[in-house]
């Protein structure tokens, strides 16, 4: 693909971003999307195969920005855990719950196979993070749980008068390190990682570390 063919495929896919992060798929048309894009119609046909496909690597796209911008993260496992879930906030607040949430049962089959992807490869990276030996199918169970629960809070949270971002991330760390004491007292065979287990030693615990990271 040359420059021009390059830069055309960008343009609609940052147009298709901005369109489905406003609206529901149904209301948008791939008319508004090109000439937004300053682009023809059938491009989307040529660069995507159709507007599903541009739905997807809009997806794609969304979720690959997400990854850029954790693997940027430099601190101790807490602070990472913090600043992580802040831009996770950010990401659903800029793109509403379709382009970042797992979809609901029903979806289209390609669609939930991509989430299940980039979930999966969330759920390995904090393994990777707090367990360095025994891990089990248990610490797996509790690991996607807590994702479940982080998103089902935050879908409830984005529906409050005037939703508290600080208030959210207690919760969720909190719940997080419960479900990772209450896991390892169901299983002594996994063993932390010293990440792990200085983060939670930590007297100031999640509430206080929050509340550090959102006036540093």
């Amino acid at each position: 693909m040359n420059r021009r063919g390059r830069e055309s495929r960008a343009a609609l896919l940052e147009a298709g971003r901005r369109a489905f992060s406003d609206r529901r798929y149904e209301e948008v048309s791939i008319a508004e999307i090109a000439a937004a894009a300053g682009a023809a119609v059938g491009s989307i046909g040529y660069h995507f195969g159709g507007k599903y496909e541009l739905y997807l690597a809009v997806h794609e796209a969304v979720f690959e920005d997400f990854w850029d911008r954790l693997q940027e993260l430099r601190g101790s496992a807490m602070e990472r855990l913090t600043l992580g879930f802040g831009i996770y906030l950010d990401f659903v607040q800029q793109h509403g719950t379709a382009l970042i949430m797992t979809p609901r049962a029903g979806a289209d089959e390609r669609l939930l196979a991509q989430h299940e992807r980039h979930r999966d490869r969330l759920v390995a990276a904090l393994l990777t993070e707090i367990v360095s030996a025994g891990e089990s199918s248990a610490i797996r169970i509790a690991v996607d749980g807590w994702l479940a629960f982080v998103e089902g809070a935050t879908a409830r949270w984005l529906t409050e008068p005037d939703p508290d971002r600080a208030q959210l991330q207690s919760l969720v760390l909190a719940a997080g390190f419960a479900t990772v004491q209450t896991t390892l007292a169901l299983d002594p065979s996994i063993t932390l990682t010293s990440r792990t287990i200085a983060a939670l030693l930590d007297p100031t615990g999640p509430q206080q570390r929050t509340e550090r990271s959102e006036t540093s």
